[in-house]
């Protein structure tokens, strides 16, 4: 399907879209990796929207200049507060839904970004669907932090994706038992796709293999779960 993208270099909104070129009826909001809007974010963005979707990334930098060093990124990433991410998060859903004429908005979110949808989705009822690819969720929370992720999971009214991989250097085993634990009581649906093998980040991280092997199995399966809940649902 044709796509339009744009770069959005604020004052207001920092990031990237991506749309359709005919009426999108839904729309996705991506919460990046520690390293923003990079080629993997657009890409997946224009994934999206080539399959119907209005697809806007936003970037946690707020317009500085993108980096791949691992330790700026993280530097940066720590000067982030929770309730400074949900008004920037609030500002692209208004804009998207308005865009799309008042139609359903999900979250995807990847590594740190994964941790935004689910506190996102907890608070903002008008998320519809909800992705967390490998959420960044230390524990205990760091300074900047000030809001309980595995808490307030369980307050989230959407159904839930989480991508779990079994070599996650960042999220701990028990973490993600909690998380489960959170997401399993409530009443709406949460899917959970195990990839023992796979690493922290392996959808854009191509070795090692097992990495490449749990992408190609993710990655439509995110998809068609976005999907569902979004333009399929009734």
């Amino acid at each position: 399907m044709p796509i339009s993208t744009e770069r959005m270099t604020g004052p207001h909104l920092y990031g990237y879209t991506a749309k359709p070129d005919c009426a999108a009826r839904a729309g996705v909001l991506i919460l990046p990796t520690i390293f923003g809007v990079n080629d993997f974010a657009r890409g997946y963005a224009n994934t999206l929207a080539e399959a119907g979707l209005f697809a806007a990334v936003w970037d946690i930098n707020s317009g500085l200049p993108l980096t791949a060093d691992y330790q700026e990124c993280i530097r940066r990433a720590r000067t982030l507060t929770d309730s400074a991410v949900a008004e920037m998060v609030r500002k692209w859903m208004d804009m998207m839904i308005a865009e799309i004429e008042g139609g359903p908005i999900g979250l995807v979110g990847f590594c740190i970004g994964g941790r935004f949808a689910l506190l996102s989705a907890a608070e903002d009822k008008r998320v519809r669907a909800c992705a967390a690819a490998y959420p960044s969720i230390e524990n205990p929370r760091l300074p900047n932090q000030e809001k309980d992720a595995l808490g307030l999971a369980s307050a989230i009214d959407c159904a839930v994706h989480v991508l779990q991989p079994g070599k996650d250097h960042v999220t701990a085993e028990a973490t993600y038992d909690a998380l489960k634990k959170s997401l399993f009581a409530r009443p709406v649906p949460t899917v959970l796709q195990f990839h023992p093998e796979a690493e922290h980040g392996f959808m854009h991280r191509e070795q090692p293999a097992a990495n490449r092997a749990a992408t190609r199995l993710a990655s439509p399966q995110l998809l068609a779960f976005l999907k569902a809940s979004l333009v399929n649902a009734d």
